[in-house]
């Protein structure tokens, strides 16, 4: 029997991409791959990870890239595996313009996770919490609409919005307001692995 290639696509923003981990380029991501592979879950190599957060990318950005960015990737004998993370643009909006209305984000992303889930197995990530009380507010509604969709269409959610509010190490580790640093980052990815439904979907032999 031929070899497969396990792979994890994800695509979110710049907390996806990272961009304040000094320690570890590709923040959580690189640090969930790293845990998942020491547990056993997806042993480096074969397993294959692609980190395709950009930043300032808000759900309708996502919405138009990912499809042709998993494309480009694809490799014969490849079992990929899809993980969406995104909001925290929308919400919190970042570039000083306004912030977007919840349901109208949480409406964007339906079409992706229907395709989505017709190609591969697919997870979505709660976006993470911010400093400022307001944008947090619209995130927690976001958060809600996302996991109904989830919970619609038999999709995984983890979420880690509530979970890292109350994590003083991630919360402190906001040195921008926005993205955690390394600290902030290795909590992110030791929440994310200790959800069931995230362990069950980093296991390389589905």
């Amino acid at each position: 029997m031929p070899h497969t290639t396990p792979a994890w696509f994800f695509f979110g923003d710049s907390l996806t991409q990272g961009v304040n981990d000094c320690l570890m380029p590709g923040g959580w991501v690189s640090r969930l791959a790293v845990l998942a592979h020491k547990t056993g879950l997806c042993p480096i190599p074969r397993a294959t990870f692609y980190n395709l957060g950009a930043r300032r990318h808000g759900t309708a950005d996502i919405a138009a890239r990912w499809r042709p960015e998993l494309e480009n990737r694809l490799i014969p004998g490849m079992k990929p595996h899809l993980v969406f993370c995104v909001g925290v643009v929308d919400m919190a909006a970042p570039g000083g313009g306004q912030p977007a209305d919840p349901a109208s984000t949480a409406a964007l992303l339906l079409p992706v996770l229907e395709e989505a889930a017709a190609i591969a197995p697919t997870l979505v990530i709660s976006p993470p919490p911010v400093a400022a009380a307001e944008a947090n507010a619209r995130i927690a509604q976001l958060c809600k609409l996302q996991q109904r969709l989830c919970d619609q269409h038999g999709i995984p959610f983890a979420q880690v919005h509530e979970l890292l509010l109350t994590n003083s190490v991630y919360m402190d580790n906001l040195s921008d307001g926005l993205h955690p640093g390394s600290q902030g980052c290795a909590q992110m990815a030791q929440t994310l692995l200790a959800q069931q439904c995230v362990s069950e979907f980093m296991r390389a032999a589905q």
